[in-house]
């Protein structure tokens, strides 16, 4: 029990780097949305800094580079989408059930947190450091969402007969949401979801079995 008190202690955040999160957090969304609009060579320092109110001090303060910023919106945006899928993994929901959170929560932290940012899936600005291990990541996420498929084929729930390329499939479908995604559209992020599994899970075509 002693044990247990120390860890809690030990992973419990101060005040102090909690705000410093917090602000860490915003100033990369701020970029996001600025690289979404400009591209991320067109977008100034100043251009990032103006929303937040923030002096180009304090935004060193937090990162060294552009690059850098560009690599942790990278990262926030994984781990979001990864923590999401390892949650749905460990369900006990049968892989069509999965697959379709899946969808719905990817779309969801895209929407939510990085809304009109299309340049996240730019990483070729990145330096080969970084780029290697948002690719890493990347990667991770794509074998979980591999998995599930390949648990639909094993159980005969799922028809395709090659579950890497669905998931690139799908995937490729998803990210391309970030394109033309806008919060001023007629469709709620509820209807889009909606659209995205029963098209990428049903297909266009009605049901032919009886005729």
């Amino acid at each position: 029990m002693p044990k247990a008190k120390t860890s809690n202690a030990l992973n419990k955040k101060t005040f102090r780097e909690i705000r410093y999160d917090e602000k860490r957090n915003a100033i990369i969304k701020s970029a996001v949305k600025a690289f979404g609009k400009k591209g991320f060579h067109a977008t100034t320092i100043e251009e990032i800094t103006d929303e937040l109110k923030l002096t180009k001090g304090s935004l060193y303060y937090y990162f060294a580079t552009k690059e850098d910023l560009l690599y942790e919106a990278h990262v926030l945006s994984l781990k979001k989408v990864i923590e999401s899928i390892d949650e749905v993994s460990k369900t006990q929901n049968p892989p069509d059930v999965k697959i379709k959170m899946a969808i719905v929560e990817h779309l969801e932290v895209l929407s939510d947190e990085f809304e009109g940012a299309f340049m996240l899936q730019h990483e070729f600005y990145l330096p080969k450091g970084s780029l290697d291990q948002v690719l890493a990541m990347r990667k991770h996420y794509e074998k979980s969402f591999v998995k599930i498929i390949e648990e639909g084929i094993k159980t005969k729930v799922f028809r395709v007969k090659n579950a890497k390329l669905s998931a690139f499939i799908i995937l490729g479908a998803i990210n391309w949401f970030l394109r033309w995604y806008s919060s001023s559209k007629s469709w709620s992020i509820a209807e889009i979801a909606d659209t995205y599994v029963d098209l990428l899970c049903n297909g266009l075509l009605t049901n032919r079995e009886s005729e």
